[in-house]
């Protein structure tokens, strides 16, 4: 096993080239069996990707950013985010300091809470490697294959102004998630604009509520009934040991109702 330091995206591309090559940054989310099999081992640690900044509107997280790098930049710039909320509901404090964002991004374990707010923000991500360039986030899902002996370089996404529910099941306060409910409206003069309401953690890992979105879309907060935006919409669940997935199914729909009458009465 050989390690390497690369100082330059030029140098990451082309070490990524490599048979066997394994990223590690944090470090975390690497198993026994990969380490055993890795022949070359990229540091992320000498990059300049360690970065949470807002530039043009648009907000930049660099791939070796850890998350409570994440919750300071936010709740400094906004005291309040749907990512500060997101974020301060996964792993411990320890942990969040040495988990980083390209890892959580490009693997997108369902304990990290990212994907629902990412996919609602309709974040994008910068890859070197195999792949060059810009893409959307959901791609990235979708497509996970495309994109092997790629590496993250940054996630971004626009600085709206939105309003946002979000929560998450779990068994107790430290346990993984067994869903989670992303809503993000974004509003002018107590007119909902644009919507976006997510759930992941189901059988298709996420799913875009899009009939509910278009029923949201052009009313006002006061007239949000859950009742009737969410008719139809059926997230189906595997068995988990949180529950049942008949129980994850019902107990998503009270998730969902909740945050729409949230966000009704905080007009």
């Amino acid at each position: 096993m050989e390690w390497h330091w690369p100082k330059d995206l030029e140098e990451l591309a082309r070490l990524l080239k490599e048979e066997g090559a394994l990223i590690h940054a944090g470090g975390t989310a690497i198993r026994e069996e990969r380490i055993k099999s890795a022949v070359h081992v990229i540091d992320m640690s000498c990059l300049p990707l360690n970065y949470v900044k807002r530039q043009d509107g648009v907000w930049h997280i660099g791939a070796t950013a850890v998350l409570n790098d994440i919750i300071d930049a936010f709740e400094g710039a906004h005291g309040d985010h749907l990512l500060v909320k997101a974020l301060k509901n996964t792993a411990t404090t320890p942990l969040r300091n040495r988990i980083t964002v390209g890892g959580s991004v490009f693997l997108s374990p369902l304990w990290s809470n990212l994907m629902g707010p990412l996919l609602a923000l309709e974040a994008e991500v910068e890859v070197v490697g195999k792949l060059n360039g810009t893409y959307k986030y959901e791609d990235l899902l979708s497509k996970k294959a495309e994109f092997q002996g790629s590496a993250v370089k940054e996630i971004k996404f626009s600085d709206k102004n939105i309003m946002y529910f979000f929560d998450r099941f779990a068994r107790t306060a430290t346990d993984y998630s067994a869903f989670t409910v992303t809503i993000v409206l974004a509003v002018e003069t107590d007119v909902v604009k644009d919507a976006k309401i997510v759930v992941t953690g189901c059988k298709k890992i996420y799913e875009r509520l899009s009939q509910a979105e278009t029923k949201v879309i052009g009313k006002k907060l006061k007239e949000l009934t859950p009742e009737d935006i969410l008719e139809g919409a059926n997230v189906e669940f595997a068995d988990k040991p949180a529950g049942s997935g008949a129980y994850l199914a019902e107990v998503s729909k009270v998730f969902l109702c909740r945050g729409l009458e949230a966000l009704g009465c905080a007009r």
